[in-house]
This record gives structure tokens, sequence and C-alpha cells, in this order.
């Protein structure tokens, strides 16, 4: 029997949520509410819809997006949505919901980092503070999953201001490939996301967070490269401050003695299918917003 999977963060303006829902449409019975259809800071419309709908796993995706709402009370819309779902935990088998690197402190450089070296520092910013809080939560429940992100990439993320897409565009448009500061990230493509998901669905983790990345970390300079082979085109590469801004990048050994026959897809064929994939859409790009974004 197909489990009925509720997915936040699923709407028109998702990335993460939109993915899963599309990948998971035929496995598992979808339950996407959108931000209009279903207020996750109403805490009792949420527990009527989950005992309505004999809600099995919840994945929670949604965030307050400073871009689209404001930056006020962030913290706080954030950890409501997810003190609700916590809540609600009694009812369904498991909740699995996405952390952050920021959890670490974004205000050093965060390089190699294990699942043991969170607090050595407490984050600065509301977002991180609030992912650090929902951890705490996480590793003493009983059915609670932090996968715990430091980069992902792909189809529906906002191409604007997210660093692999927003080149993959440029070079779509023959335009210079800018980077404001070099850096190393472990980024993880959204397909290798969606299929990490799964498996915590399917299984039961040993533990209750992960940090979920590639094995191998890329300076930005080296991925701007990669854009630009794959495009097949001459295209200039600016770095436009030569300073280096903080490293990224977080050591995923938990996550693979779980998972040991798992297998990231290669960055240049992850790459070229995303840049492929703006090539199809181009008539949806706003080249405006891409020739002015740095």
């Amino acid at each position: 029997m197909k489990k009925n999977l509720m997915i936040t963060g699923a709407g028109p303006n998702g990335f993460i949520g939109k993915n899963l829902k599309e990948a998971f449409q035929y496995k598992y019975n979808i339950f996407a509410p959108t931000r209009l259809e279903l207020n996750l800071l109403d805490y009792t419309k949420l527990e009527s819809y989950v005992v309505n709908n004999k809600i099995d796993v919840i994945i929670h995706g949604a965030i307050h997006v400073p871009l689209l709402h404001g930056t006020e009370n962030e913290m706080e819309y954030d950890m409501r949505m997810f003190l609700h779902i916590e809540k609600l935990s009694h009812l369904v088998e498991k909740i699995v919901y996405f952390g952050s690197g920021a959890e670490y402190d974004k205000t050093y450089d965060i390089i190699q980092v294990k699942e043991k070296d969170i607090g050595k520092s407490i984050p600065q910013t509301s977002y991180g503070l609030a992912k650090y809080t929902m951890n705490k939560l996480a590793i003493h429940s009983k059915n609670i999953y932090n996968l715990r992100l430091f980069g992902v990439f792909g189809k529906y993320e906002l191409y604007s201001i997210k660093f692999i897409s927003n080149l993959c565009c440029k070079a779509m448009f023959n335009l210079p490939l800018t980077i404001r500061k070099n850096c190393d990230f472990n980024y993880i493509y959204i397909e290798d996301l969606t299929s990490i998901v799964e498996w915590f669905i399917e299984n039961t983790p040993l533990y209750h967070d992960y940090n979920i990345c590639h094995t191998q970390s890329y300076s930005l300079l080296e991925l701007a490269h990669i854009v630009r082979e794959v495009s097949g085109k001459d295209i200039s590469i600016q770095v436009l401050n030569q300073d280096r801004n903080l490293d990224y990048t977080a050591d995923n050994t938990r996550l693979m003695q779980e998972i040991p026959d798992f297998k990231f897809t290669d960055m240049k064929v992850a790459i070229q299918e995303l840049y492929d994939y703006y090539c199809l859409n181009k008539h949806l790009i706003d080249f405006q917003l891409i020739k002015n974004s740095r």
C-alpha cells in the first residue's frame, strides 16, 4: 500500500518541495498543499489536515523566504511552522525536514564539519539560530530527522540568485560568468537529494541529523569552468573580488555509512542536465534579471 506523503514547500515558488512532489508522484499518495490552501501557522487546521488525510510521513521543506516575504519575523515564522509540525509527530510515522549548514554559524569558515561539531559556535543569524534550535528538538525526538543541506542546485530554484543556475542562465545568454568571491562549497544535485530523501522515507535511520552534501567539494571558480565547458561557449569568467569568501563544506561520513552504495551524480553530468533544462525553457527566463544579477 502506498504511503500518504505530505510535502510542505511544494507550491509554485517551491524548489526542493516541488522537485520531490514531481519525483514521488507515482510512488506515494502526495499531499502538497500550497500556502493559500493550508497555513502552517494555523495549528488547528494543520492537525485536521494530517488526521483527515491519514498522513504517514511529513516532508517539511517550507521556509519563510526573505526575497519573497521580507525579513520581518523570519525566525518566528520558521520556528512556528516547525513547532506545529513537531507537535504532530505522534500522529505520523516520521517527519523529515531540511536543516542548513548555517546551524554551524556562518560567521566563520565551515570546513568539513561533522555532525558532532554542532554547538561549538551558536549561529548569529535568525535563520541559522532557527535551524539550530530545530536540530536540538530533532535529535531528542523519536521520529524527526534533520537532513542538513549545504547547497542544493537544480531546476525550479531561484535562478536570479542561486549560483549554479545563475551561471547556466548567463552562459545560455552569452553573458560573462561572474563570481563575487571565490570559496569552496559542497553542492548536491537535486536528483541526488531526491534519492536520499526516498531512502529516509523507506528506512529507519540510526541518527536524527545528517550532513547532506556531495563527498567532493568544489570552488565556485571550478564550477564556473564546468558551466562554461558544458555550454560549449568561449565566454569570460570574472571574479569580482579577489578576497576569498568563507568556505561552506561538510563531512558526509555518517550519511555514507547509512547508504554505502549511494553514488552521487558526476558534477559535470548534473550541470549539463541543468544547463539543458534552461535551454529548453529559455522563454521562461527573464534576460534583464540575469543580465543585472551579480
